[in-house]
């Protein structure tokens, strides 16, 4: 801890300085420190709490969030990459593992995102061998053969508004479809990874 010349360190500094002197003296202190702060960096009590604590985001998109990035990313630092959440409503049943792989690649290319998976039909064992978070929403036909759950707004009303709230909750940087016909959906997920060297 360097003070600046010719200020009167505070009792705070002294404090600190006089711990890591006495530290270093300690045989066993540095792998100790280090044990205690790779713990707490895997601790997921430990992450919610400082995510409460100190991340003053109150607009709801961005900031901290601690969810994992699935079975393909590791490593520090992933809490920092922008969550995505990817719909596959109405996707047909076939097309999920394709779909899917398709995420994975780009992930794995770029490194980039967490994706957060929402599906309207039972594809739930197919996300979670990737790890990643996966939401449900009803499909239209599903949606319509409850009629307690209707509104006049109709299923895309229903759609948008778990949608939104999923936004809110993941504090997603994007909220995007995804398959072959929306094509600027890779283009968007290839544009978070790192960009190409000249």
């Amino acid at each position: 801890m360097a003070g600046i010349p010719g200020r009167k360190k505070s009792a705070p500094e002294r404090i600190a300085q006089a711990v890591v002197r006495r530290g270093r003296r300690i045989p066993a202190a540095e792998k100790t420190a280090v044990k205690v702060a790779t713990s707490l960096r895997e601790s997921q009590l430990a992450r919610t709490i400082v995510s409460r604590t100190f991340d003053m985001d109150l607009g709801g998109v961005g900031g901290t969030v601690f969810l994992a990035g699935g079975n393909l990313l590791a490593g520090q630092g992933l809490d920092n990459v922008p969550v995505v959440i990817l719909s596959l409503v109405g996707t047909p049943g076939e097309d999920i593992p394709q779909r899917l792989e398709e995420i994975a690649r780009e992930q794995l290319l770029t490194a980039g995102f967490r994706p957060v998976l929402l599906i309207s039909e039972d594809h739930f064992a197919p996300v979670r061998a990737y790890g990643w978070p996966v939401e449900l929403v009803l499909s239209r036909e599903q949606w319509g053969d409850s009629p307690h759950l209707q509104d006049e707004g109709g299923w895309e009303a229903y759609v948008e508004r778990r949608l939104q709230q999923m936004r809110r909750n993941y504090r997603a940087a994007a909220l995007l479809d995804f398959g072959p016909e929306h094509p600027m959906t890779l283009t968007y997920l290839r544009s978070l990874g790192p960009a190409p060297r000249p």
